[in-house]
């Protein structure tokens, strides 16, 4: 069995739960991999600080994979993006507007909303280490860097009919996944968490047989086909569970950690 050298992983859903708790077990896993040569990444629909507050939390030095594989960085500097052109930025914004979907907007490393929705954002925030600014319309922001744009719709039907609706619209154009029952994130063609981990591959010279990965939702699909091991945890995403050659029944179990043991720490 060839040495597994990167352990990368969704973050919420996968290694601790919507609300940001998690096992005793899985922190004592991490705290184990960081004493040894293996690397493992945080690879999220988060933003750069939502993403690097859990990252502090655990002692992980690696980069962060962040804004749905948008952006690949540490915390000096940015080694790869993908942004989202500022006049489709623009045109998604009146689209949500139309539907009346709660909208953020991903500026310069920056969380803006122009509904400031208490539920939605307390929802959103907790225990996330995450801050945002709420301003009264989106047409005051000058767009500078988008990685992302996101919607939260908690109607079913409605996100259906928006995720096709914008899918075909900007097919080729734009990334329209769900990483949540109630999260639509939207990015540009070539974010994604696949690519992000294709340029980490790269960047220490890594090959598939060495890597394992782990997610929970249709986002996480293209970064488990980059790996030998793909671990779906839960049973979120029928297209994870297709692919996946591990699974693990929930975020609340020690299942994931058992496994990371195992093949990772091989204990």
């Amino acid at each position: 069995m060839t040495k597994i050298k990167l352990w990368i992983s969704d973050i919420d859903g996968t290694l601790m739960n919507y609300d940001s708790s998690y096992t005793k077990k899985m922190a004592g896993v991490i705290k184990e991999i960081q004493n040894t040569d293996v690397k493992m990444v945080l690879a999220t629909g988060r933003m750069f600080q939502g993403a690097q507050f859990v990252a502090d939390m655990f002692d992980i030095n690696t980069p962060v994979v962040c804004y749905q594989g948008a952006v690949v960085r540490t915390k000096e500097n940015i080694l790869w993006q993908a942004l989202v052109e500022n006049k489709i930025v623009r045109e998604i914004i009146e689209y949500l507007r139309s539907k009346k979907v709660h909208t953020h907007i991903y500026n310069d490393d920056i969380l803006y909303v122009e509904d400031n929705n208490k539920e939605i954002m307390d929802e959103y925030c907790l225990g996330r280490g995450i801050e945002y600014i709420h301003i009264s319309s989106f047409d005051e922001i000058k767009l500078n860097n988008v990685a992302k744009v996101l919607g939260v719709i908690k109607d079913k039907v409605l996100m259906q009919e928006v995720k096709d609706e914008l899918s075909c619209k900007y097919k080729n154009i734009l990334t329209i996944v769900q990483s949540s029952p109630v999260y639509l994130e939207i990015n540009d063609i070539k974010a994604s968490k696949g690519n992000a981990l294709k340029f980490l591959k790269d960047y220490w010279n890594l090959t598939y047989d060495e890597i394992i990965a782990s997610g929970d939702q249709d986002n996480d699909v293209d970064m488990l086909q980059e790996a030998k091991y793909r671990v779906c945890v839960g049973n979120n995403s029928k297209a994870l569970e297709k692919i996946a050659n591990y699974h693990c029944k929930s975020v609340n179990s020690d299942e994931l950690p058992d496994l990371i043991e195992r093949l990772v720490l091989c204990e």
